[in-house]
């Protein structure tokens, strides 16, 4: 898989750039920013990071058969292992998030396309705070808080960080296409923020319990242990009691 590179000082959502690119039949792309002025989360929601963040998306045309079941928890995990391998700091929130010491560090959104020739588009859109926000700002639209990668790595840079893990996201998705989810269940399990924890999703509540082979979350319920998948869900940590 070659992925060609693109870099706008601005623009409103790299996700927003890279759907474009797919409608006008363009091939995978990965194109990054330095500043977004619409970015967005799942659920419509605008994504909210401090001043220096790395934005960028990955458009990639693929069979509209593919199960893309699990895509957003193997990509998180890729991001993990890349950017903290020895330590395990970063760990993931189902379906979409990565925290680093408890607060949010960022998130992933998939978005799709449909494309000619029985064919799809998907859209991998990732953002990274890179550094902690100065003392006097508003925390208040931080509601998960705020970790910066830098915290982990002073060193690292927008541009340095996005050399890291190109290549490790586009091994990622050429193994993904075959494989599925399942190689990156165990890797998921080792970062999971919520394993063991009473959690919300939706309208039910229950312990989180890992996740299957198709990244589906297991929830334990009074009537027992059920799958539950992304789609339009997010998972919240209760506070315990």
């Amino acid at each position: 898989m070659v992925l060609v590179r693109k870099h706008l000082a601005e623009c409103g959502s790299t996700n927003t750039e890279a759907l474009a690119h797919l409608r006008e039949g363009g091939g995978s792309l990965l194109v990054s920013a330095d500043r977004q002025t619409a970015g967005r989360g799942r659920l419509g929601r605008a994504w909210q990071s401090g001043d220096a963040a790395l934005t960028f998306s990955i458009a990639l045309p693929l069979p509209a058969s593919l199960d893309l079941s699990g895509l957003s928890l193997a990509v998180g995990c890729t991001v993990a292992d890349t950017l903290d391998p020895p330590s395990e700091r970063i760990q993931l929130k189902w379906p979409n998030d990565l925290f680093l010491d408890g607060a949010k560090l960022g998130g992933i959104l998939i978005e799709t396309v449909p494309l000619p020739a029985d064919r799809r588009g998907v859209v991998i859109g990732i953002g990274l705070n890179l550094t902690p926000l100065p003392p006097d700002t508003d925390r208040s639209a931080f509601a998960s808080g705020h970790a910066a990668l830098q915290t982990l790595d002073p060193a690292a840079s927008a541009a340095g960080t996005l050399d890291r893990l190109a290549p490790a996201l586009r091994g990622m998705l050429a193994d993904f296409e075959t494989l599925g989810f399942a190689p990156w269940q165990a890797a998921f399990a080792r970062r999971d923020l919520a394993a063991g924890q009473r959690v919300r999703v939706g309208d039910q509540l229950g312990t989180a319990r890992g996740v299957t082979d198709h990244g589906e979350l297991l929830l334990e319920t009074p009537a027992g242990v059920v799958p539950v998948s992304g789609g339009e869900l997010s998972l919240r940590l209760e506070k315990s009691l």
